[in-house]
Formats: C-alpha cells, structure tokens, sequence
C-alpha cells in the first residue's frame, strides 16, 4: 500500500528480495492452475502432511495416532479415486459439448474454442502461403496446438512467431490468435468449475465410503502387525531356548558311571 507516494507495503532486501520477486513472479504465472492441480495438492496434503503431523504433535496413545493418522491417507485415495475420473471424463465431456456450440447463446461463441482455433488456422495458413520458410514454420506450430493443445509453451512460440511477421499479416493473426487465447482460458475455467461442482455433489459419498473402509483398513494394518509380532515372539522364545540348554548332555550320571566301574573291578 502507498500514502502519498511511501511505500509501506513489508518486503526484504538482499538475496531475500530476489527470492521473493522470483516466488511472486512464478505465483502470477500460475494462471493454468485448475481442478488437476487442487486435487493433487489435496492428495498429498491429506495422505503425508496431515499424517505426519498428527504423528509428531498428538499427545494421544501411539495405537489412537495411528487410528487418526491413517484416516487421512485412506480418505485422500477414494477422494482421488473418485475425482480424477470425473475431472478427466467430465473436462472432456465438456470440452465436445462446447466446440458443438452447447454452451453458446445466439452468436456468442465464448467457450467454443474449435470455432476460433480454426480462424486462427486458418489465418495463419493464408498468411505464409506464398513464403515457404514461414509456411514450414506456421505448419509446425499447428502440428503442436494440434498435438499438445493450447499450453503456455505454445503461447509463447506463436506469440513470438506474430511478433516477427509482417504488418500486413500481424494484425489479423494477433486478432484471431487473442479470440483463440480467450476462448481456449474461458473453457477451461468452465470445465474446472462444472468438475468441482460435480466433486462437491459426491462429498456425501466420498465421507461414507471413508467412514466405512478405514476400519476395514485399519483391522487388516492391526492384523498385520500382530503377526508380525508374534513371529518376533516366537523366534525370541526359540533363541532363549537354545541359550538356556546346556552345551552337552550326559546319556548316564557320574553316580551310575562309578558303579559300573567299580563292579567292572570286582569282575577283575
């Protein structure tokens, strides 16, 4: 914030104030951060973070740690069981619904990302037909938006591309290429909201199915662990046994060993 042009906004200095402009840079270039991301970050956050914590800060019996701690990763698998499926099956069930014109009212094609990905194209084409290299080079941009779809990669090589064009032809590719941009950031935004819409609807399901499965898990990990333990106790109670025996064991007593002898004598 600025009073009467002082900055008081907190910040660092030194190596400190390069790290923070490179951590505020990359945050303001997360702009394709989505349902993907959110639910990975949910993953590991609830199947590592939320465990360990449990573990190392609870007061609690170690045997009642775990029984919280293994909740969280045994929610964090059906969570992502159920959700990745819906954000992959339902992005693309979108995604058609879209380029078909579902999502369009009257001439408004704001989600319709084939119809200005094909302008584009087409511009494009048209521009560099009678200059081969740049023919060369157009083609291959359109085989990687075809291949790999509109990533920031590819924004940037064709960005760069109508930045080196002539007049005639950047005006128009710049037009066409922005409605492409706009279109392709709309839809997914639209995916990314119909998709956690969709995630929050099976919460219900998702806690019964956790409340149901994590004894179930639970008794096998305890289960387990018993075994474990009594085939420790087993081979401790075997080794004791072996220590306590002695290293030889007569087949007669001393006492018996004598008499034998002595009767052997009188014999003589």
């Amino acid at each position: 914030m600025q009073i009467n042009n002082v900055n008081t906004a907190p910040g660092f200095s030194g190596n400190c104030a390069n790290i923070q402009k490179r951590l505020a840079n990359s945050f303001a270039k997360m702009d394709d951060i989505g349902e993907g991301a959110s639910i990975a970050f949910d993953f590991l956050g609830k199947a590592i973070v939320v465990p360990a914590v449990i573990m190392v800060s609870s007061d609690e019996p170690k045997e009642k740690k775990e029984y919280s701690a293994f909740k969280n990763p045994v929610a964090a698998i059906i969570q992502l069981a159920l959700e990745v499926p819906i954000l992959f099956f339902g992005s693309k069930a979108i995604e058609k619904s879209a380029n078909k014109g579902k999502f369009d009212k009257g001439a408004n094609r704001q989600y319709n990302e084939k119809f200005y990905k094909d302008i584009f194209v087409s511009n494009l084409e048209k521009s560099f037909k009678s200059n081969s290299e740049q023919s060369l080079k157009a083609k291959e941009l359109v085989e990687k938006i075809n291949k790999k779809g509109l990533g920031k990669k590819i924004i940037e090589n064709v960005d760069d591309f109508i930045a080196e064009s002539a007049k005639q032809n950047k005006d128009l590719l710049k037009k066409s290429f922005s409605e492409y941009k706009n279109a392709h950031k709309k839809l997914f935004h639209l995916q990314n909201r119909l998709c956690f819409a969709a995630a929050i609807v099976l919460t219900p399901l998702i806690c019964g199915l956790e409340n149901k499965l994590h004894p179930i898990v639970m008794d096998k990990i305890y289960e387990e662990e018993g075994k474990i333990e009594k085939a420790k106790a087993l081979k401790h109670n075997k080794t004791n046994n072996l220590d306590d025996k002695p290293a030889f064991t007569p087949k007669i007593s001393i006492d018996t060993f004598i008499k034998q002898t002595g009767n052997s004598g009188a014999n003589i």
